[in-house]
């Protein structure tokens, strides 16, 4: 499935592991989402028609059912609660996509931890097969950044790091690089009275 492709079908992920990436205005592979099990793939374009929003590839082995537009039509007309399952689907992911946003103005640290959490509860795993590259382009920072803020990460305890994966050692030590950020702009916008 590639970006900007004509749209026939929709994939159910049964197993494994998908990316889904998109190309940034300079030609940069952008992370979007990790799609994994009861997760479908396409939906955008099997309601609209329009082109793929992004390319997927497998991280791992995958097994998918593949769906015709036409099959997939049938089967939310025909099964109203599947149809209803798949617009809180879209829903979710447009949700997603606002949160992201918003979060780029947190400090990286704080993106980071907060996307390492959120995937780790996804996946139902601490063990994220995950590189430095992907977690940069997931949170919107440099690969050079991601890599000195996941030391930091790492010096706290928080998450070990081995190669193509992060393992989180403590939640808690990862939320507090969340409550610290804004316990932080707390006290700055307490302590720094505005100009007259």
């Amino acid at each position: 499935m590639t970006e900007g492709a004509r749209a026939s079908h929709v994939f159910a992920i049964a197993s494994g592991e998908v990316k889904a990436l998109a190309e940034s205005s300079s030609g940069n592979p952008v992370l979007l989402a990790l799609i994994g099990p009861d997760q479908t793939i396409g939906l955008l374009s099997a309601f609209d028609q329009g082109p793929r929003e992004f390319t997927a590839i497998a991280r791992n082995d995958v097994t998918a059912w593949i769906l015709t537009d036409q099959q997939f039509g049938r089967m939310l007309t025909q099964l109203p609660s599947v149809g209803a399952a798949q617009l809180e689907a879209v829903a979710t992911r447009f949700r997603m996509s606002i949160r992201m946003s918003v979060e780029r103005s947190d400090d990286l640290a704080c993106r980071i931890s907060k996307q390492l959490q959120t995937m780790s509860a996804d996946t139902g795993c601490g063990k994220l097969d995950l590189t430095q590259s992907e977690l940069a382009s997931w949170v919107g920072a440099s690969r050079e950044a991601t890599g000195r803020c996941l030391g930091r990460l790492r010096v706290s305890g928080a998450i070990a790091t081995h190669r193509g994966g992060i393992t989180i050692l403590s939640n808690e030590k990862l939320a507090r690089f969340q409550t610290s950020h804004h316990y932080v702009c707390l006290e700055t916008t307490m302590e720094s009275p505005l100009p007259l």
